[in-house]
């Protein structure tokens, strides 16, 4: 059944300019970061092998579980604070850094011990490196706060910029590392120094473009009330954690490092294709926290339009990811990941599913509704949590899987609901089926001739799938208008300044 809507007043054209220009400038550096980023998780995982790789991966997990006590929300409180009335949020600056600082020292402190005191204590090597890896901790403190402000003022393109230059900071020395010294603690330790770089080019920025926050003064009397406001942001910090990280940590105690390695192989793989739509979702988020205040239907067009664009994208990954797991997990790691395949084939379905929920929680920040998110980011860690200790020691990477999938397909359905009671109708489930016809007549196709080289199997399904798509409709003609339009926009910009240059 298609569901229909009245007709809702289009996106401010200011509001459009603007999350097109964040986002153009967001794809660009995703898709640096991501190919970049990829490039050197495959070589990681290459040159460590799989019995290293896992011990790195439990030491990225076990830190980044605790690390949402280094913050307890109140940065994303601050950005969203700049992002609806930048002048009068100035003050939280300094209160919140100097927050953070504090607690980045309890979080240390909390990471370590406890690695050292659970059941089945770390090696030494392993303690060592989540002690260094803390260490950020601190350099986060002041450089969070700071990116705040910048992306407060909607310049996504700047922030954009930063991140490509910390991506290249941090892939020249990893890579030194990986070639000379093939260690894995000093590999996680590869922060120190490209923190303190970045700290000061982020410093330089903010007072070259003149947003520099206020004067040092803080206020301990307020910070109550500014942990109290961050709660809810906290809370989703909390629950995407458990559910993002929880599964590493609890397969490392009943399985070898080995295993570990596999699973988050798979994962990461998955998780390097959700490039253009998270450059987007950001984008569009902190455009209309701002615009929310004044024109709050301006997100109504702008939730179903983007989420029929996201399953655009993501039900082919899906599908192509699933038929062609078996042949791409050996051609990007090798044979000795071939394990890890199964994995991917399950958990590329997620991609997907965690688009949209991603998506959802970034609009209902605009909108206010951190509370209401924090309980489906709450239900979505319960379940992941429950499942992965019932399922995981029997069962393994295909348990930690499958719950990944049903974990996401949860916060999926009741954001679906939220939206539903919020936004009304309109996400157009004929268009969305049509998409998943063309999917799944790729998917067919792809599994026909899967004896064909990688390299030829994924152009083809490519030109399948958009053929298919356009042919049995899948996008009607005012959004491949909108798209074509886009690109021809964009594309024009480019090849204008290269002739003028």
């Amino acid at each position: 059944m298609t569901e229909t809507t009245a007709s809702a007043p289009e996106p401010k054209t200011s509001t459009g300019r603007t999350i097109a220009r964040n986002t153009l400038f967001s794809i660009g550096s995703q898709l640096i970061l991501r190919v970049s980023g990829f490039l050197l998780n495959v070589l990681i995982i290459r040159q460590l092998g799989d019995d290293n790789y896992g011990q790195y991966a439990w030491i990225l997990a076990w830190a980044n579980f605790f690390s949402f006590i280094g913050d307890l929300g109140i940065t994303q409180y601050m950005t969203r604070e700049y992002a609806r009335e930048p002048e009068k949020a100035k003050h939280l600056f300094w209160d919140v850094t100097v927050i953070r600082l504090i607690l980045a020292l309890v979080t240390s402190v909390i990471s370590v011990s406890v690695a050292l005191l659970k059941p089945d204590p770390v090696s030494s090597r392993v303690a060592l490196a989540i002690g260094l890896y803390t260490t950020t901790y601190f350099f986060m403190a002041i450089i969070m706060p700071l990116s705040s402000v910048i992306s407060g003022y909607q310049r996504l393109d700047i922030i954009s910029v930063l991140q490509v230059i910390a991506q290249v900071l941090n892939i020249a020395i990893s890579v030194l590392i990986l070639l000379i010294w093939n260690d894995f603690v000093l590999l996680v330790s590869s922060t120190l120094v490209t923190l303190p770089i970045m700290l000061i080019i982020i410093i330089w920025v903010i007072r070259r473009y003149k947003m520099s926050p206020p004067k040092f003064r803080i206020s301990p009397r307020v910070w109550l009330g500014l942990i109290w406001s961050g709660l809810p942001f906290a809370l989703n910090q909390i629950m995407l954690t458990s559910a993002y990280q929880f599964d590493t940590i609890i397969m490392q105690q009943f399985y070898a490092s080995n295993v570990v390695g596999w699973y988050n192989a798979a994962y990461n793989l998955a998780r390097s294709l959700l490039i253009f739509t998270s450059a987007f979702s950001n984008a569009l988020g902190l455009s209309l926290m701002r615009e929310y205040v004044n024109n709050p239907e301006v997100i109504r067009p702008w939730y179903h339009r983007s989420v029929k664009f996201m399953m655009f994208i993501g039900l082919p990954l899906a599908v192509g990811g699933m038929v062609l797991s078996g042949k791409l997990i050996p051609f990007m790691y090798g044979g000795e990941y071939a394990a890890a395949a199964i994995a991917f084939a399950i958990v590329i379905w997620d991609i997907p599913l965690l688009m949209y929920t991603s998506h959802c929680g970034n609009i209902a920040v605009a909108m206010g509704r951190e509370r209401r998110t924090a309980s489906i980011y709450a239900t979505e860690a319960g379940i992941n949590i429950f499942l992965n200790i019932l399922l995981i020691p029997r069962y393994g990477i295909v348990a930690a899987s499958f719950t990944t999938l049903a974990t996401e397909f949860t916060g999926a359905c009741l954001f679906y609901i939220m939206f539903r009671r919020e936004l009304g109708a309109g996400l157009g489930f004929n268009s969305i089926l049509r998409i998943a016809v063309a999917a799944g007549v790729m998917g067919v196709v792809l599994y026909l001739i899967q004896s064909m080289s990688l390299i030829l199997l994924v152009p083809i399904g490519v030109v399948i799938y958009i053929v298919m798509a356009l042919s049995i409709g899948a996008l009607n003609a005012e959004e491949r208008g909108m798209l074509t339009g886009f690109v021809q926009r964009k594309l024009g910009r480019v090849l204008g300044r290269f002739r003028t240059a």
